[in-house]
């Protein structure tokens, strides 16, 4: 039977997607103001700070695995922090919306139809931008820590002879007291 050993590389395409994919129809909501995609914008904001709980935590749990590996460790840090700016952002945009949800079915501050407030879709449409932002970078660090950093284009060695390379810089810098930190 097959059995997955690490859930972090499968759980990370969650967020990615949908605070994308958030990302756009809050700019379609910016720009039409409807009730519809303020609703459908609320569904992938809620999916996605949840992936983004998922895979935060399952990033935890991954860590010791990438123990012992240069690469790895020159990106974890930041990939790491990278990962809570994500979800404060994505936590703020899922709190601002559903708070002006949850009051615009209470009929305030402005009881119309027609478009929902403009200073609510402003905020949230900044936040879920930053969001999606912060999610591809995040994305991109962790692609960095699996895949490494190809110089020129695309690389013709493989990630093993990558992190001995890494590795034998980093030996040969902390010889001469250099810091890489």
């Amino acid at each position: 039977m097959y059995q997955i050993p690490i859930l972090h590389p499968v759980l990370v395409h969650f967020p990615i997607a949908f605070l994308l994919l958030a990302a756009v129809t809050s700019l379609v909501w910016l720009g039409i103001g409807s009730r519809f995609w303020r609703n459908v914008t609320l569904i992938l904001l809620i999916a996605g700070f949840i992936g983004g709980l998922g895979a935060y935590f399952t990033g935890e749990a991954a860590e010791e695995f990438g123990e012992g590996n240069a690469r790895v460790e020159q990106f974890e840090k930041q990939h790491e922090s990278s990962a809570v700016f994500t979800l404060v952002a994505a936590g703020l945009a899922l709190f601002v919306l559903s708070s002006y949800t949850a009051a615009y079915a209470r009929r305030l501050p402005d009881g119309s139809e027609d478009k929902d407030m403009l200073a609510a879709r402003v905020v949230v449409t900044i936040l879920a931008l930053a969001a999606a932002v912060l999610v591809g970078r995040t994305g991109h660090l962790g692609g960095l820590m699996v895949w490494g950093q190809p110089v020129g284009g695309v690389s013709t060695t493989s990630p093993a002879d990558q992190d001995r390379a890494l590795s034998a810089q980093q030996n040969e810098g902390q010889e001469r007291g250099e810091n890489h930190d």
